[in-house]
């Protein structure tokens, strides 16, 4: 009996370990922290809030991880798939989705080299001003604290997207650019680097743009389809039909009534 009751003491110990162990000791990895120099921080998903621990080695990444670096850097790195270098100063969240790997970029700097054959889901390096979809490519991500996103694209090619704002940035070859959306006031801000290699052609709201090195685009979305299209003739290239009516003519203007329009 006294054997019988120790064996169901020790079932229950197992029971009691496997209601009360933490859901991310099963959690699927994601990836792995690497090559740690300096002060590097990990907080792992569901922890509280104040809950970072210093990384001094390799260490792996599961869904919803998130790491900073303070002074110090580190490689995130997706196996054969991708390899996503963190400067000081930077926090990135990890989140592995349906159909893509998103790496949520808070602050900082990070340079992604991707290899296109090995990759399974496409990587997404997404911020508040901007998601790029990263495609076998060598690009680096800049964002800071004012919402301001600056790609330097080495070669490859990155779409860079806001649905909100209606943007799409199709980057190719050589290209430097500056982006910044202020989704309060409405303003989009687009910047061609001196140092690309060509033209950034990009669409808002359904309106296509090229800008090339040196140039930049501010653009009010809240009046970029705005009034200003109403005076534009109608299909076929026929003037607006003349509604001066001879028998009934307007009063006269007044002062008030001028409205000056500037170029």
């Amino acid at each position: 009996m006294a054997s019988i009751m120790k064996k169901r003491a020790f079932l229950g110990v197992l029971v009691s370990l496997a209601l009360f162990t933490p859901l991310s000791a099963h959690a699927e990895q994601v990836a792995t922290i690497e090559e740690v120099q300096g002060e590097v921080l990990l907080h792992t998903a569901g922890a509280a809030a104040e809950a970072w621990t210093p990384i001094t080695k390799n260490v792996s990444l599961n869904n919803g991880d998130s790491v900073k670096t303070q002074n110090g850097s580190c490689a995130l790195v997706y196996g054969d798939q991708g390899t996503f270098r963190l400067d000081s100063n930077t926090a990135i969240t990890v989140q592995d989705k349906t159909d893509t790997k998103d790496i949520l970029l808070d602050l900082g700097k990070l340079k992604a080299k991707v290899n296109h054959d090995k990759v399974t889901k496409p990587f997404q390096v997404v911020t508040p001003t901007a998601v790029g979809a990263v495609r076998g490519t060598e690009v680096s991500f800049d964002f800071n604290e004012q919402g301001k996103l600056e790609i330097q694209l080495e070669n490859g090619n990155v779409l860079l997207y806001n649905d909100e704002a209606e943007m799409k940035v199709d980057l190719n070859g050589k290209k430097t650019i500056i982006v910044q959306y202020d989704a309060e006031t409405g303003i989009l801000k687009i910047q061609n680097d001196c140092s690309s290699d060509g033209k950034v052609v990009f669409s808002v709201q359904g309106t296509e743009y090229a800008e090339n090195p040196c140039d930049k685009k501010e653009i009010n979305l809240e009046t970029a389809a705005g009034p200003q299209n109403l005076t534009t003739p109608p299909p076929g290239g026929d003037e607006p039909p003349d509604t001066h009516d001879d028998d009934n003519p307007p009063p006269p203007s007044s002062p008030t009534d001028e409205i000056e329009i500037s170029e």
